[in-house]
């Protein structure tokens, strides 16, 4: 299990280059109508059961649901949501997590650690990724200079 969530990082960490708001060849700095224009170009298709989108990415399954809702544009997306199922158990998720959080320590700059949720600045202009464990998935939650956190 270590060695495909290994793999399955490295292909997701090839997809968001320097400029974090491109994720699968799709910028995200684009308006919500453009983005999942291409996200649905890309083969991404609607999963009823979890209500989001699910896909192929770099040869890795995702699911990819967006917060178009707190924004301070509403013409942009405030975050996009990565769920990467990657255990069979609570105990694997809670080890993948570990492991992601330690590869990511490496790459980003870690602003915050608490209540499960590891937060890291990813980007100059203010982009951030929270990562969290649920159930048998990590979660990757890119916060763009349009999200508006609830208060």
């Amino acid at each position: 299990i270590m060695k495909k969530l290994l793999v399955s990082l490295f292909a997701l960490m090839s997809v968001f280059t320097a400029k974090a708001f491109v994720f699968d060849g799709i910028d995200l700095n684009g308006t919500i109508v453009q983005v999942t224009r291409e996200v649905a170009q890309k083969g991404y298709i609607f999963d009823i059961e979890k209500q989001c989108l699910k896909g192929n990415c770099q040869g890795t399954e995702i699911y990819l649901s967006f917060n178009t809702e707190d924004t301070k544009d509403k013409t942009k997306i405030g975050q996009l949501i990565v769920e990467i199922p990657m255990a069979a158990n609570a105990t694997e998720a809670a080890a993948a997590y570990k492991n992601v959080t330690m590869l990511f320590n490496v790459i980003y700059h870690q602003t915050a650690n608490a209540n499960g949720v590891a937060t890291y600045s990813v980007d100059a202009d203010g982009t951030t990724l929270d990562v969290t464990a649920k159930d048998n998935s990590v979660v990757l939650t890119y916060n763009t200079p349009s999200y508006k956190p609830k208060k």
